[in-house]
Formats: C-alpha cells, sequence, structure tokens
C-alpha cells in the first residue's frame, strides 16, 4: 500500500491535536496551558510516527524518506 504525502499527515496530525485538546479541556477539565502542551506533544509524536510508518502498523519504514 503506498503512503500518503507528507502534506495529508501534517493535517491529519493538526485534526487529532485540535481533537485531543477539546476533549482535555471539555472532557478531562485539563487547565488550558497543560492541554495545549499536551496535545501538541501527543500530535508531533503521531506525526513522526505518521511520517516513518504510514497509518498502519510499524511493519516497513516510509521507503521516500532516504
Amino acid at each position: 500500500m503506498q503512503m500518503e504525502n507528507g502534506r495529508m499527515m501534517v493535517l491529519h496530525s493538526l485534526i487529532i491535536g485540535v481533537l485531543l485538546y477539546l476533549v482535555m479541556i471539555f472532557l478531562l477539565g485539563q487547565n488550558k496551558i497543560v492541554a495545549e502542551n499536551r496535545s501538541i506533544l501527543l500530535s508531533a509524536t503521531l506525526l513522526i510516527y505518521m511520517i516513518l510508518f504510514g497509518h498502519g502498523l510499524p511493519s516497513a519504514i516510509n521507503k521516500k524518506l532516504f
């Protein structure tokens, strides 16, 4: 299966980060600064994962990196 391009992965991680932020604020009742930092950290980690392995399990590294 062919991997998506990097722009789409950035968009996906941005959407996930915003959703995580909203969940942390409204459902978990966290402080806004804490929720912001945690959602940025998690979405950045997800972006790195998606760039390396795509959306699936880590079976092979993205061949377009090298």
